[in-house]
């Protein structure tokens, strides 16, 4: 009888301790970084890089672990200014290793400091520099942090919802006149408690999601692409000063299931996610249907509510089988730049010489441009269309290619 209680217990202890490891991460805090922004106009950041050579991105590096690991971070500051901190948002940690300066330690010029920490409940957190806040997020010092599974499953936490693929949007917002060299570089006053810069009045002049905006989210490494009756996964998180208000295609079928880093006891089914400064969202989705679309990003000031930009991500749920044939990549479409002004066009590509058909329409089906095109030779093609969306909202473009079918894209102006 007493073998056979030592057995169980044994076994108990052996499933627990599974996939628990030591994770070590190594951050470099920079303030030499140089960002390109949509307009191709550069801005100084700072950063956090993983080696000397790196430019620091904006977001930084994403951390991962999984639940029950142990954690610890390096981080070097080379700033040669003020000094940083990595503070572990939302996470679980004990005051020491929480990034608050005042509360733990900063990190001087050419200093380390180091950060441990066990991993908690799988979900998505932030990390980000805490000193003089503000003005340090801003400058571009942040990430994200993901904790998966003990057992780094796609498993939304142990015992949750599988998953096939999963998306991570970050938002943020940059204010150009924030990131000249009279805000940012500011040195450290030891002898004051908190220290002060004067910067001007906050108004963003572009809008990120991972770093990106307008025309950068043409890349295809952002797109949401899934197929009929797959399961994602969507990360969602705002370390902006705005509040952001994302807005699914209904054909996702979109639910929320996790607020801050846990479930959400009462699942919400809504297309409609409102995101506010350092939250976090969990979304699953499923489509029963092929889907050509995008989400919508919302961008609104806090003190008035009014949107202030409206990012949007392309969405394509495509079905069970490609198109067999020499017809499978016989044709691409592209509109661009979405959202629109009056130098968008249509960019498509046919491999033989094809009647195309043209026609855009507005969101309740009213009929804006119809454009026929006879037998158009194979290669490049780009139809100007921006002259024709006259109004402020969303509309549908729609290709209908001959002996191909029929395809469509949602655009916003």
């Amino acid at each position: 009888m007493k073998f056979k209680l030592l057995f169980i217990y044994l076994i108990f202890l052996s499933v627990q301790s599974y996939g628990q490891q030591d994770v070590d991460y190594f951050l470099i805090a920079r303030n030499t970084g140089k960002k390109v922004l949509a307009n191709n106009d550069t801005i100084r950041v700072f950063g956090f890089a993983e080696s000397l050579g790196e430019q620091p991105g904006v977001p930084g590096p994403t951390i991962f672990a999984n639940e029950g690991d142990s954690v610890h971070i390096d981080l070097w500051n080379v700033s040669q200014g003020a000094p940083h901190t990595i503070h572990l948002h939302g996470l679980d940690v004990d005051q020491e290793n929480d990034g608050v300066p005042h509360l733990s330690f900063d990190v001087p010029h050419l200093e380390h400091g180091y950060y441990h920490f066990k991993a908690p409940h799988a979900g998505t957190y932030l990390y980000h520099c805490h000193v003089v806040s503000t003005i340090h997020v801003q400058a571009g010092m942040y990430g994200l942090i993901i904790i998966r599974p003990s057992d780094g499953s796609n498993t939304t936490w142990n015992g949750g919802f599988l998953y096939e693929n999963e998306h991570s949007y970050f938002l943020s917002e940059i204010d150009t006149v924030w990131h000249r060299d009279s805000i940012l570089l500011h040195d450290h006053d030891t002898s004051n408690e908190a220290h002060q810069v004067e910067i001007p009045k906050y108004g963003p002049q572009f809008f990120l999601i991972n770093g990106l905006s307008d025309i950068q989210l043409e890349e295809e490494n952002i797109h949401f692409n899934s197929s009929v009756n797959q399961v994602d996964y969507i990360r969602l998180a705002n370390i902006g000063y705005f509040g952001t208000r994302i807005i699914f295609p209904s054909g996702l079928n979109s639910k929320i299931i996790s607020s801050d880093g846990r479930p959400i006891t009462n699942i919400e089914i809504s297309d409609t996610v409102t995101v506010f400064p350092g939250e976090r969202y969990g979304v699953l989705t499923k489509a029963n249907e092929e889907l050509v679309g995008m989400i919508r990003f919302e961008y609104f000031d806090l003190n008035t509510n009014q949107v202030k930009s409206t990012q949007v991500v392309p969405v394509e749920i495509s079905g069970f089988s490609a198109i067999e044939g020499p017809q499978q990549n016989s044709f691409s479409f592209k509109v661009r730049p979405n959202p629109c002004n009056e130098y968008t066009s249509i960019d498509f590509e046919l491999i033989n010489k094809q009647e195309v058909h043209i026609s855009i329409l507005g969101i309740d089906g009213t009929l804006i441009l119809e454009k026929p095109m006879q037998l158009l030779n194979s290669g490049l093609h780009t139809v100007p269309i921006g002259e024709y969306l006259l109004n402020t909202g969303v509309y549908v473009v729609r290709l209908n290619i001959e002996g191909i079918g029929s395809y469509s894209q949602l655009i916003v102006k």
